[in-house]
């Protein structure tokens, strides 16, 4: 079924324009798993290449009728989950790492259990800290205990070059966004 796709490509996209489902599962079944490891070479979630895999062929329902060269529509389904895949990736960088801080705040008038939630949630923090390795660990420490700090201040307190400070806190904050995620679910 592979090479009926390869070999008379022109032909699948339009009947897929015409809305022929056996045509719309090759090009799934043919392109799918390419989309899938461009997914992997993001490292991009499988649960997220699951809605961005579902995006781009939205995408291309929406938009088969303005494909002008049909032969590539490998070609442009590659570009369509690249772009959504460096959007995702651009997205978890942006993400603010310290949310839901004052949550764990005392306010005047909680009941005694928020108190308790607060303080196994501070716990379960002070252990997936304890499970970074030391360089990750002590960057971090850095940066929470003093955010003003440029990083060539930091480069030379803990002998880490700057250029290397700001992947090691992404690696670093991805790891321990995962051990909390592990906890949790062994908890439940």
């Amino acid at each position: 079924m592979r090479q009926a796709v390869v070999q008379d490509l022109t032909a699948v996209v339009r009947d897929a324009r015409a809305g022929d489902e056996l045509a719309w599962r090759e090009l799934v079944q043919v392109y799918g798993p390419r989309l899938r490891a461009i997914a992997r070479r993001f490292r991009i979630p499988p649960d997220q290449a699951g809605d961005l895999l579902q995006a781009t062929w939205l995408q291309l329902v929406n938009g088969i009728d303005r494909l002008q060269c049909p032969e590539a529509v490998g070609s442009w389904l590659a570009v369509t989950m690249r772009r959504f895949c460096l959007q995702a990736v651009a997205g978890r960088e942006r993400e603010c790492p310290v949310t839901g801080l004052d949550e764990w705040l005392t306010q005047p008038g909680d009941a005694p259990e928020a108190s308790l939630l607060r303080a196994e949630q501070a716990a379960s923090v002070r252990r997936a800290l304890a499970r970074l390795p030391e360089r990750q660990r002590r960057l971090l420490w850095q940066l929470a205990t003093d955010p003003d700090a440029r990083y060539t201040e930091i480069s030379a307190r803990l002998d880490i070059p700057v250029g290397a400070i700001g992947p090691t806190r992404a690696r670093a904050l991805g790891r321990l966004r995962r051990l909390l995620r592990d906890e949790e679910r062994a908890r439940l």
